[in-house]
């Protein structure tokens, strides 16, 4: 039955978009950039509140949007770790654990519209914003990111306005936008006006082409020393992705791993990560 709903739901959905596509473009646009940004997960739940509530840091606002940070105190340098789409800061719980143990000052936030944060929508640029005012309000030394996290971390590093990092880890990110686009067609059934207007969308908003927004492009501006992780058998975000960021920075290690999908929770990957950090 619910397969049967979730299937009926997703075809009224495309129907409209697309029907609403010949009437009003940008309406349409923007329905369907509302859904491609809006996460179905991603919430605390009871399991994960005795790790997360003695941790809690004072909320800071932006653009309407509360945002929860967390700190594990330290007296070695600071770390930023910033996690990926439909997640929250409970995702790094045993890589926080082995951090402690080399005495890093530990900050972690739930993205907008995840954990406990406020907010409907994600989407890279605006976790780029929450992302300057974590980075001015702890001045970490590090950034660590996951999937989304991790393009998130690349688009942020490669603006020139940007606060530099004395080394990045990125795990698992995606590369191109548009590849995402063209999944969020498939799975919606969009036809070719309905992702006409969503590409306008893009631009007047964002000032961007889909096509020129991608990891690999952020890399290229980026001089700081990159750790990049990526499982071989990852089935949500291809490893080609982190080869395509590896071989467009300047200063980059790759790993590949094999069998740990795109969690990559690993005791051996949280042990390359502190070896890296600690070079």
């Amino acid at each position: 039955m619910q397969k049967l709903f979730k299937k009926l739901f997703i075809g009224s959905l495309s129907f409209y978009i697309n029907s609403l596509a010949y009437i009003n473009p940008r309406a349409a646009a923007r329905k369907a950039f509302r859904v491609f940004s809006k996460p179905r997960q991603g919430k605390i739940g009871p399991h994960h509140q005795d790790f997360l509530d003695s941790n809690l840091e004072p909320k800071i606002e932006i653009e309407g949007i509360t945002i929860q940070p967390y700190r594990w105190q330290g007296t070695g340098k600071t770390i930023v770790l910033v996690h990926g789409w439909e997640s929250h800061s409970h995702r790094w719980k045993e890589m926080i654990h082995r951090l402690q143990k080399e005495s890093y000052n530990i900050i972690a936030f739930d993205a907008p519209a995840h954990g406990y944060s406020s907010g409907k929508y994600l989407y890279v640029p605006i976790y780029s914003k929450v992302l300057d005012e974590v980075i001015a309000l702890y001045k970490p030394t590090f950034l660590i990111g996951h999937s989304m996290g991790g393009m998130t971390v690349l688009f942020n590093q490669a603006q020139t306005s940007a606060t530099e990092m004395e080394k990045l880890v990125i795990l698992g990110a995606p590369d191109k936008l548009d590849s995402l686009v063209d999944q969020y067609r498939a799975i919606l059934g969009l036809n070719q006006k309905a992702i006409d207007a969503l590409e306008e969308f893009f631009k007047r908003r964002f000032n961007f082409k889909t096509k020129d927004f991608s990891s690999s492009a952020f890399a290229k501006k980026i001089q700081t020393p990159t750790l990049l992780i990526h499982d071989k058998e990852d089935t949500i975000t291809p490893a080609t992705g982190s080869q395509a960021i590896h071989k467009a920075l300047k200063n980059s290690e790759y790993i590949e791993t094999k069998g740990l999908n795109h969690s990559l929770y690993d005791k051996e990957v949280n042990e390359k990560i502190i070896n890296f950090l600690s070079k």
